[in-house]
């Protein structure tokens, strides 16, 4: 590199840059822990799931379906079944259940 420089705005363009690989920075750490956050609710809600007797089943998918549904109508079946690591045809069939309809809902 060169002799430094008193010249001021090459100082602010400096300090605004590192500021900016500092900012970047922090929003990767921050995407890192959300990621890993995510993983351990997932693997909360699928330990969860795979506790539960048949009809038990059935409600936590619709309940969860339904907390997902509250973020967004579109797709609310496709990721309750990304979070339980199941098919979205196996949501299907446990959000319209007879065990559900018959056993509390």
């Amino acid at each position: 590199m060169g002799t430094p420089s008193n010249d001021p705005l090459e100082h602010v363009m400096r300090v605004v840059a590192e500021g900016f690989k500092h900012t970047t920075q922090a929003i990767q750490d921050l995407r890192v822990q959300q990621a890993q956050l995510q993983q351990q609710q997932n693997a909360h809600a699928r330990a969860a799931y795979d506790g539960m007797t048949g009809s038990g089943k059935s409600r936590y998918v619709t309940s969860l379906v339904e907390m997902e549904k509250a973020k967004g109508e579109k797709g609310a079946q496709g990721r309750v079944a990304d979070m339980l690591d199941l098919t979205p045809g196996r949501i299907s069939q446990l959000v319209n259940s007879e065990k559900n309809r018959k056993n509390g809902k």
